[in-house]
């Protein structure tokens, strides 16, 4: 049925998790990497990292670093003094990691480098600080982050699912994931090859045109912001500056395109089949500094 339906015909399709426990699914990454740290009066499910992952937080991942130009004091360098309350060496070690992108701020706002796990970890707790203070989070995002890249133990708890294996030659061209703070957010664009989206923790929002509304509209930013963008990878411009601007709102602010718009809402367990070329943008659902994690395949 989804060969029929969706991988051979082209058609995105959204599968939906049939648990009736909301935080479980056929991933073990999904029950084993994340605690559940709702309280009563929380309206979305919170999540920190588990004991399974507090394993491995010395393990080096591709960090993106993003802060907002018009934040009077950034939310990166509150986080950097809140790291030297203290004279724990870790501690100590994360702040030397942070202060290249530091210094460069006000004059640019995104960043890419490498650092342990125990970042993320040390910006969650920060981050639950921010929301009992009304300060903003600091924005940390494991993105495109190469399974084979995990210790072993995590890769197994990733298993290919069946659908990436069968549905077409089952050739996996590259798998990933992502995992950070929220907002989370990757700007419109097109995959080379099928995609399959699945949501571990916390929800996300896709939205996804059609191809050939789609190059219209990337075509239409492009003419707009006077450059040539690369659609089919995360380059820096795409992720800061005007270039950003112009791709969030043809995406999230144009109501021309209201009529051709598929809006996803992925939630714990739920999985979306992006087919070629069809182009897509993702965010967190929730922004207040919380865990969100995804996983995601793409393959022939």
């Amino acid at each position: 049925m989804f060969r029929e339906n969706a991988f051979n015909s082209g058609n995105p399709f959204h599968f939906r998790n049939v648990s009736k426990d909301g935080d479980k699914s056929d991933l073990p990454a999904a029950s084993k990497w994340f605690e559940n740290i709702s309280d009563k009066i929380s309206s979305v499910p919170l999540y920190t990292l588990s004991t399974t992952l507090a394993q491995y937080l010395d393990w080096p991942f591709p960090f993106e670093l993003v802060s907002k130009p018009s934040e009077q004091n950034p939310s990166l360098v509150a986080f950097r003094d809140w790291l030297l309350q203290t004279q724990d060496v870790t501690n100590q070690m994360l702040v030397e990691i942070l202060q290249p992108a530091i210094s460069e701020l006000p004059d640019r706002s995104f960043f890419q480098l490498y650092a342990p796990l125990r970042l993320l970890k040390k910006a969650l707790e920060f981050n639950q600080t921010t929301i009992e203070n009304d300060d903003a989070p600091v924005l940390l995002y494991i993105a495109q982050s190469s399974l084979t890249d995990l210790p072993p133990a995590l890769q197994e708890d990733l298993p290919t699912p069946h659908l990436v294996q069968h549905a077409g030659k089952g050739d996996v061209y590259s798998s990933s994931i992502w995992l950070g703070t929220e907002p989370t957010y990757t700007p419109i664009h097109r995959d080379p090859n099928p995609n399959l989206f699945y949501q571990l923790c916390s929800h996300k929002i896709m939205r996804l045109l059609p191809p050939t509304i789609g190059d219209r509209v990337y075509f239409e930013v492009q003419a707009k912001i006077r450059q040539h963008g690369n659609s089919r990878i995360r380059t820096t411009e795409m992720m800061e500056g005007k270039e950003r601007v112009a791709l969030h709102e043809a995406i999230w602010a144009n109501e021309k395109i209201s009529d051709h718009l598929l809006e996803v809402d992925l939630a714990p367990g739920d999985a979306l089949f992006i087919p070629k070329g069809w182009w897509h943008s993702v965010k967190s659902k929730n922004s207040m500094g919380h865990l969100n994690g995804s996983v995601n395949w793409w393959f022939r």
